[in-house]
């Protein structure tokens, strides 16, 4: 009898990698928090934040490379180049590189 075994490569969906420059924090975004803020504070990354909801723009910093999406909206306007952290998340699978 002769066995066959026949190698299966799984291929997993790229997820992005969100870096937070001057903190030095690198870490693949999952999906389980809901906004970069949480990702931030769940890595050790201090970061300013007041309403958590988008409104006060105080979460805001500036994007160096990438994009972010905001899944449930926002009412603060952040200024030219920043996101809000409390509410984005990366958009697609590309790298979100944040001054922070």
């Amino acid at each position: 009898m002769v066995a066959c075994i026949h190698r299966v490569r799984l291929f997993l969906p790229r997820m992005a990698k969100v870096i937070f420059q001057k903190s030095g924090v690198e870490v693949e975004w999952t999906g389980s928090e809901d906004s970069l803020l949480e990702l931030g504070e769940e890595h050790g990354v201090d970061l300013d934040f007041g309403c958590r909801m988008g409104n006060c723009t105080a979460c805001q910093q500036p994007i160096v490379s990438g994009e972010v999406d905001y899944p449930m909206g926002h009412g603060g306007d952040p200024e030219e180049g920043n996101a809000l952290l409390c509410c984005s998340v990366p958009k697609g699978d590309a790298d979100v590189v944040i001054d922070a």
